[in-house]
């Protein structure tokens, strides 16, 4: 087998797929577009179609039925939480018949106090949309059996916010996307730069945002009937904007501000911060607007909780793979 070669379900009987860890809850793998991000995957053993192993027979190449795994993607928040993988997320796949990826984002890739770049898409050092995308493309090779084209995509605060954005992007790969609690949200405001809203999208991406795409999509948006609350407190957003203000002065004298040294244009989250059960009601309403139909799932008793909003995000996707296979 030539070392440059993907090694592939194709490769293995079926009996001894998760023995290599290919089904099952699969390490976590080294992102092909950047070796800084992993992914790990849960793929239900007894789900994974025989046809797509090396126990493939005649007939099989024949066959065009398409019994692939739906996938679902669930991008972590700021804490980068990534346990419920092994726990929730497999459960969910077994009880649903799909796949289910989990991105890691490092914290500090852009530097010693970076917590956000993978959330705007487009930092100094990392295009997390590429980076995802690359990522599917390889689960497409090294899974066959697992259907890549359109993902169902969710993800809880820093997770909501990655979501939103890479709908706007690339509607065309998704199937649904769930919004959990994002704390900063982009508009579709033509006026404003990204992240804030979408005036220099193409600039900055090279792509335009296609509002009617974005609408065949089914979204949610969900946050707790709670999550008002400032984090940090507004005294923490003083002194956060004071210190990013010193820093960019400093790092002025020594470089282009807004690029590293390569020249990549850098896309900040701006330093505020308000009411995330206001701004997820808000998007609802401003997507309304535009033509963009939403559901806005206010879960009842829960601040700003990852364990319980999760499973209504969850909800939402299983109706949609379920809608989905009746089709």
């Amino acid at each position: 087998m030539a070392l440059d070669r993907r090694f592939t379900t194709r490769d293995v009987p079926a009996k001894f797929l998760e023995a290599v860890f290919l089904t099952g809850r699969v390490p976590w793998r080294v992102a092909p577009a950047d070796p800084r991000v992993a992914y790990g995957l849960y793929v239900p053993p007894s789900q994974y179609h025989a046809k797509y192993t090396a126990d493939a027979t005649d007939d099989d190449q024949t066959d065009t039925a398409d019994d692939r795994l739906p996938l679902v993607v669930w991008v972590h928040g700021t804490g980068r939480d990534t346990s419920p993988l092994s726990t929730e997320l497999a459960a969910f796949a077994e009880a649903n018949g799909c796949a289910v990826l989990a991105p890691l984002f490092p914290a500090n890739m852009d530097g010693p106090h970076d917590l956000d770049a993978y959330k705007v898409l487009r930092s100094q050092t990392l295009r997390s949309d590429r980076v995802l995308l690359a990522i599917l493309d390889e689960v497409a090779v090294v899974w066959p059996g697992i259907a890549t084209e359109t993902v169902y995509l969710g993800g809880f605060s820093g997770g909501g916010q990655f979501a939103h954005r890479f709908l706007y992007l690339y509607p065309e790969r998704l199937a649904a996307v769930g919004v959990g609690a994002p704390g900063r949200a982009t508009r579709l405001d033509d006026t404003q730069n990204w992240p804030v809203g979408i005036k220099d999208v193409e600039a900055v991406f090279g792509r335009a945002v296609d509002r009617a795409a974005v609408a065949k999509v089914a979204i949610q948006i969900a946050v707790g009937s709670e999550d008002s609350a400032v984090h940090g407190g507004p005294t923490f957003w003083e002194w956060l904007r004071a210190m990013k203000a010193k820093e960019a002065a400093a790092a002025a004298a020594v470089t282009k501000a807004g690029q590293d040294k390569g020249g990549e244009k850098a896309s900040t989250l701006p330093t505020s911060f308000g009411s995330r059960l206001d701004l997820a009601t808000e998007l609802h309403r401003l997507w309304a607007a535009d033509g963009i139909a939403s559901t806005l799932t206010v879960v009842p008793g829960f601040a700003h909780d990852n364990a319980g909003v999760r499973p209504h995000i969850l909800e939402f996707l299983r109706s949609r793979l379920a809608a989905d296979r009746k089709q």
